[in-house]
């Protein structure tokens, strides 16, 4: 008889924060932002996550880049073994450097704000890029 695999296993993928998608990956179709007052393709998912909430990654990989950005905040890029890019906009406290390599139970940073979209609940804001292209974060985990 088997017996079941350790907790302590880190799942192949997870959602990034324990809260609902709040904004889906729009692809070519234009949607309305709120705080820009302008209507724009959404290139990534939003995620409910209140302020201070630990941010982990979607799917293992190493920590490629991170930086502050004005629109975005604090950005954490993770490339998955796939050479998809996850980007984590709007963390604060950036738990990890560039070159770090994480698994899905690794504390990115925490859920902060997001200047470019401050209407609305707090959340995170993660992108998948694979060869300059934008894909659905929710159809990859």
């Amino acid at each position: 008889e088997s017996l079941p695999a350790s907790s302590s296993d880190a799942p192949a993928s997870t959602q990034p924060v324990s809260g609902r998608v709040l904004n889906s990956y729009s692809g070519d179709e234009l949607v309305y932002s709120k705080t820009l007052g302008d209507w724009r393709t959404h290139n990534g998912a939003d995620y409910a996550a209140p302020t201070g909430e630990s941010v982990y990654p979607a799917k293992a990989g190493k920590v490629t880049s991170v930086t502050e950005d004005a629109l975005w905040g604090n950005v954490v890029e993770v490339e998955d073994a796939n050479g998809i890019t996850w980007r984590y906009c709007g963390l604060t406290a950036p738990a990890v450097k560039a070159g770090d390599s994480v698994t899905t139970t690794a504390t990115l940073g925490k859920a902060g704000a997001i200047p470019a979209e401050t209407s609305g609940e707090n959340h995170l804001h993660l992108e998948c890029i694979k060869d300059g292209a934008y894909l659905d974060p929710e159809g990859l985990m």
